[in-house]
């Protein structure tokens, strides 16, 4: 039987990720380069918390993501696997595991308000892992995701930012033979992520009577 365990590779594809964007970072500190001419550098990290809605199921994903911020853009990566209170109605399933991590690209309009606008895209691959009612059974079949998503991001303290946003899972990928359909999961769905970082001194500095 094999064992359906898929958060450990999205985790280390997570770290490899922020670890090459932090090398690259490094060297455009030493030479002329875009991040050498941005106005404003910065960096954040934190937990995501996803609800979607697959025809008459809720399914919940836990996980988080990091990025690095370039004036009102931002690049970095991502990771979510269902949690345990998931809920997917599917005949002679026990049980489903879903996850997916990769590339998270975004963009903020006037980051330094209060409350602004901010939209992304999660361009992600990752797995779906089935236990049939069939103890002797078991298949991980992998997929490919994009989920774009806009929303709203408040900040709290200057290194402290809540957003929301609402977005649609699109899943790709899924074989026949799993007898599963994309539509199990492509769906809206609703996210919350805490942000925890520096946001760029310069925007503060730039804006202060905004924010004071």
């Amino acid at each position: 039987m094999k064992k359906l365990n898929l958060s450990w590779k999205l985790n280390i594809s997570i770290i490899l990720l922020l670890l090459c964007l932090g090398a690259f970072n490094l060297e455009a500190q030493r030479t002329e380069t875009l991040f050498g001419r941005a106005k404003s550098i910065g960096a954040f990290g934190g937990p995501i918390i996803e609800y979607h809605y697959s025809g008459n199921d809720v399914d919940v994903l836990a996980g988080g993501g990091g990025a690095l911020i370039i004036n009102d853009f931002w690049i970095g990566g991502y990771g979510v696997a269902s949690a345990p209170s998931s809920v997917f109605d599917i005949p002679d399933i026990r049980s489903l595991e879903f996850a997916h991590g990769g590339l998270w690209l975004g963009g903020t309009y006037k980051p330094h308000n209060l409350l602004h606008f901010y939209s992304s895209v999660k361009l992600g691959w990752g797995g779906i892992g089935i236990e049939f009612d069939d103890d002797d059974f078991d298949y991980l079949e992998d997929v490919y995701v994009i989920q774009p998503e806009a929303g709203l991001e408040v900040n709290v303290f200057r290194w402290f930012r809540v957003a929301g946003a609402a977005s649609y899972r699109i899943v790709d990928g899924i074989s026949p033979n799993s007898g599963l359909d994309s539509d199990t999961f492509n769906g809206v769905g609703f996210n919350l992520t805490f942000r925890f970082g520096f946001f760029g001194g310069n925007h503060w500095r730039n804006h202060k009577g905004d924010w004071d």
